[in-house]
């Protein structure tokens, strides 16, 4: 009777220890700060339908380190507008001072601290909205997480969720969920430099599809992101670094 018992605890645990996953933020302080310096790369972005590729633009990365706090500018090239994203984080513990993101059909600028303060500007319509929003502290820019999933302390089996903020007037605003789904070990063929160790990072976050995923090939080395792959229903794309 008292090893039935035992069992039927178990299972009852089971879903909790499943479920149970760190939550990161930024008073957690866990990014090595020997991953952060000045940066600048480019990716190329491609569409894979059936069994073609083909390129929809360049997206350019610059991280500047500047004193106290670290710049990211994300330059997105296209046959249209650029895409053009400006964040900035305090260095000390990556949590959000500023973003600004621009291109065809919209602008918008965020300014963080006890109140988040901005605007929002639809250009077909020109309707602005002045964004004054409280949110409790301990979370990131949604626009900076991606690039610190390369700096995060990845290793087998690793798996976290982490706070940030988004502002989207057409989906979820405030704070959400991105999730660490999964880190294994793998190797990446690269053209300048052969065969690298890489941590394969499965991720997905509550900003757009529901079954949106990404995988992110990092090196384990220097933590330079060779690939991601996007998928996104039928949807597939992947942007790959552009090797100089």
């Amino acid at each position: 009777m008292k090893k039935s018992y035992l069992i039927l605890l178990l299972y009852a645990t089971l879903p909790l220890i499943s479920w149970s996953q760190e939550l990161i933020t930024p008073k957690k302080n866990l990014v090595d700060k020997k991953w952060i310096h000045n940066q600048n790369y480019q990716m190329e972005w491609t569409m894979l339908r059936d069994t073609s590729k083909f390129t929809i633009g360049f997206v350019d990365t610059k991280v500047d380190v500047l004193n106290d706090k670290i710049q990211v500018i994300t330059t997105v090239k296209m046959k249209s507008s650029p895409w053009i994203d400006s964040t900035i984080v305090k260095k000390a513990d990556l949590s959000p001072i500023y973003h600004a993101s621009y291109n065809a059909q919209r602008d918008m600028s965020l300014h963080f601290g006890a109140e988040i303060k901005g605007f929002y500007q639809e250009k077909i319509s020109g309707k602005k909205t002045e964004i004054a929003q409280q949110a409790a502290p301990g979370y990131f820019d949604s626009n900076f997480y991606p690039m610190l999933i390369n700096w995060l302390p990845l290793k087998t089996g690793f798996k976290a969720d982490l706070n940030i903020f988004d502002y989207n007037p057409k989906g979820k605003t405030g704070v959400i969920k991105a999730h660490i789904l999964s880190v294994s070990e793998g190797k990446y063929q690269t053209k300048k430099s052969g065969e690298r160790k890489v941590w394969i990072v499965e991720a997905s976050d509550e900003i757009g599809s529901a079954d949106g995923k990404s995988v992110y090939q990092i090196d384990q080395i220097t933590r330079q992101l060779y690939q991601q792959r996007i998928t996104m229903g039928n949807r597939i794309m992947e942007m790959t670094l552009v090797e100089l």
